[in-house]
């Protein structure tokens, strides 16, 4: 069943009455200084098919609405503003921004991200036309500073080539930015993708791959920008490692029987880190014995034997120790 969200309003705009090729997904929330050079990026697309601009402004509060209103009333035909009467959240947004895309083919801008290269569209869409095998169409991106200073000159740190579900459940890869999906998958988002903040692009690309391959495109076509304060950039060392403890908990509901194992192992390693993080950086003994237990259970008996039972052993000697020197 598809998760219902009540209560979205769109804002006007023209009647769109040529169907688009692609759609060009923005989410955008209190982000001023970086929407404009966004629109632009996408605008700046050259491309020999029919294309629109949806954009999801989830009740920013300082200028981004304005900014978007502007974009909307200078290009009519292309531009598509919806407006929430209210904040929803991260995940709802993307949730109810895909449903109301057209086009056969999603492509993924965040606000703060930019393309780079003005053929990105047409040769992506040109892959995947050439081609129904292909999900997901990705390529490498480049993570840059505020200060303009490059963090990163590419990514991911893998070859180009097709890669599989195998691959994508291991590491959340694509970089959204870069990738186009095909329009379908989103109404086979679960209830729990809701409520997961921030693994809005993990999940579409694990169905996506259940239907077919993702190809990583050669070739450095957008920035991935480091926006300060932003739902990943800003946390802690260890928090992009809880995230994905937490998706492998949940990711099994939407995967056929044959993955479980894997996913399960996954979900074991993370959890490791987990104990091991808490007890040396936290000093948190009683969450580090929570996280080992975890840990030990998650994968089947079996695997992960070795590194699972140290891990444990490791939590309850030291959390031991910490007791009796008093502590609770």
């Amino acid at each position: 069943m598809e998760p219902k969200i009540e209560g979205f309003e769109s804002a006007g705009g023209a009647a769109f009455e040529a169907v688009p090729l692609v759609s060009v997904a923005v989410t955008a929330f209190n982000l001023e200084q970086w929407i404009g050079r966004a629109m632009d990026s996408a605008l700046a697309q050259q491309v020999s098919f029919p294309f629109e601009i949806v954009v999801a402004d989830d009740c920013s509060r300082d200028g981004t609405t304005e900014i978007l209103r502007s974009y909307q009333q200078r290009y009519p035909d292309v531009v598509r503003l919806i407006e929430r009467p209210a904040n929803v959240g991260m995940q709802r947004n993307y949730y109810d921004l895909f449903q109301r895309c057209r086009g056969k083919y999603i492509a993924w801008l965040d606000a703060d991200d930019y393309w780079t290269d003005p053929l990105k569209l047409e040769r992506q869409i040109a892959a995947m036309e050439a081609d129904p095998s292909i999900s997901v169409c990705c390529h490498f991106v480049r993570w840059t500073n505020v200060d303009g200073s490059l963090r990163r000159e590419r990514f991911p740190p893998m070859a180009p080539g097709r890669y599989g579900v195998e691959d994508v459940l291991r590491s959340c890869f694509v970089p959204t930015a870069s990738a186009v999906f095909r329009r379908g998958v989103e109404k086979k988002l679960p209830e729990w993708y809701l409520n997961m903040p921030p693994v809005s692009d993990w999940p579409v690309w694990v169905l996506s791959a259940l239907e077919g391959d993702i190809f990583l495109m050669d070739g450095v076509m957008a920035d991935y920008f480091m926006t300060p304060g932003s739902a990943c950039n800003s946390k802690g060392p260890m928090f992009l490692t809880k995230i994905e403890a937490g998706f492998y908990e949940k990711v099994e509901s939407i995967l056929p029987r044959r993955l479980h194992r894997m996913v399960r192992a996954e979900k074991g390693t993370r959890y490791e880190r987990i104990a091991y993080w808490t007890r040396k950086e936290e000093g948190d003994f009683v969450a580090s014995r929570r996280a080992a237990v975890k840990a030990f259970c998650s994968p089947f008996p079996a695997d992960n034997l070795g590194s699972k039972s140290k891990s444990l052993l490791a939590a309850m000697v030291r959390e031991a120790e910490w007791r009796l020197k008093g502590g609770r």
